[in-house]
């Protein structure tokens, strides 16, 4: 950077033009007052001896560095000055530096040898007696100055920036994406900004942020169903109780302003495996005793559970205009077909839930509800006191039992007479 001040003119401290006449006019003055010449010759000679004694005690010619009426500094000659004028100009980050400094003056004074200021002091000096200049630093950019400011609150406004990106509970580091430095000095007052300025341009900096983010997901169990034919059909029971295995995955997660960029996998293991479920099943059907299946009722109709292992909980009607009859009885007890017929339907749905109903001719079918388990499917003939299913809780229902319906003709009745209740 280069800077031109206006060139100093120092006169010359001493300097006389001494001519023939002259030497002639002393000659003639020496013979008339020959008295008064010994006296200035005494002076003389004192004179050289006190300089000789100046001389010897460190004394020498300086010049003082005046700037606006003020000495900041005491030079041996004019060259320190020009020194620390360029060494001021080039410690200030403007090319307009020159209009900012004060243009210093010379005067010559007496000085000591060894208190003289160099240049750096003086550069200083010059820099400190400006109004114009003060001491700041500078946020850069990719090698660039965005902005100064006079605090010192660059760097905590940067790391508020960087880490406001930090995932919470997660390792991270962040990082700004551009090249960032923060460099302090001398700098133009006119070029400082404010602070709410300068976190403006600091809040538009790209932040990369890298987290490790560690997710564990379930595993779901399976379920394995052991047979046995040692128990009813219905009987059900978990015999190993299933547990859901456990995965952890780790992975390094790149954001850039929160926004994920990229996605690495580091791991991927099993931290526990899942204990499958295992229920046993019984499989075996009853059989009806022979005595009942030889109490038939008038109506031809056996009663669809054993008798001693069921209780009537709900009668057809009942003040809640129930189309069935309720036989309340323990999870898995065998339900029997009461007459010989053809399974017209063996399904599922909300209200019966697992249920059988079965066509016996002559405008006659039977249904079976809240079945835990069936034995029959669609199109099966049954005879008389087959198992068709286990008693249990499915569908619309508040407990263990058989709802039980008789439709002749398309239209429920009243079950109790036709089973001999």
């Amino acid at each position: 950077m280069n800077v031109i001040f206006k060139d100093l003119n120092l006169s010359e401290i001493f300097s006389k033009v001494v001519s023939n006449r002259a030497v002639q006019n002393v000659s003639k003055f020496i013979n008339n007052n020959k008295i008064l010449v010994k006296v200035v010759c005494v002076c003389l000679v004192c004179a050289t001896m006190v300089g000789i004694s100046v001389t010897a005690a460190g004394i020498t010619f300086g010049y003082d560095v005046e700037c606006d009426g003020k000495i900041i500094a005491t030079v041996r000659d004019a060259s320190v000055l020009e020194k620390a004028k360029n060494l001021a100009c080039r410690s200030v980050e403007k090319e307009s530096i020159q209009k900012a400094i004060v243009k210093p003056k010379l005067a010559v004074t007496l000085a000591v040898a060894d208190k003289l200021d160099n240049a750096e002091s003086v550069a200083n000096a010059i820099i400190e007696n400006s109004e114009k200049i003060v001491h700041g630093s500078a946020l850069k950019v990719n090698g660039e100055i965005v902005a100064c400011v006079m605090s010192g609150d660059l760097e905590s406004a940067l790391e508020a920036r960087k880490n406001a990106y930090n995932k919470e509970g997660l390792e991270s580091s962040s990082c700004f994406v551009d090249s960032i430095e923060i460099e302090s000095g001398y700098y133009l007052k006119d070029d400082l900004v404010e602070a709410e300025a300068v976190n403006d341009i600091i809040n538009t900096l790209q932040v990369k942020t890298v987290s490790t983010v560690v997710t564990d997901s379930s595993v779901d169990y399976k379920t394995t169903k052991v047979k046995t034919d040692t128990q009813y059909l219905g009987y059900y029971k978990v015999t190993t109780a299933g547990k859901k295995g456990i995965n952890r995955k780790t992975e390094q997660v790149e954001f850039i302003n929160g926004v994920e960029t990229a996605r690495t996998l580091i791991s991927d293991v099993v931290v526990s495996a899942p204990v499958n479920e295992v229920i046993t099943v019984g499989t075996a059907k009853a059989v009806i005793s022979a005595s009942e299946k030889a109490n038939v009722t008038s109506d031809g109709f056996i009663c669809p559970i054993s008798k001693g292992k069921y209780v009537i909980t709900s009668y057809y009607g009942g003040g809640r205009n129930h189309k069935g009859i309720d036989l309340a009885a323990n999870k898995g007890v065998a339900i029997f077909a009461v007459s010989a017929g053809t399974v017209t339907y063996a399904g599922f749905d909300s209200d019966y839930g697992y249920n059988i109903i079965i066509d016996h001719g002559n405008g006659i079918k039977t249904r079976y509800a809240h079945a835990s388990a069936m034995c029959v499917s669609k199109g099966q003939s049954v005879s008389q006191g087959d198992m068709i299913a286990a008693v249990g809780s499915t569908g619309r229902s508040t407990g263990n039992h058989l709802h039980f319906e008789i439709i002749i003709n398309g239209k429920r009745v009243n079950p109790a007479p036709y089973l001999g209740f």
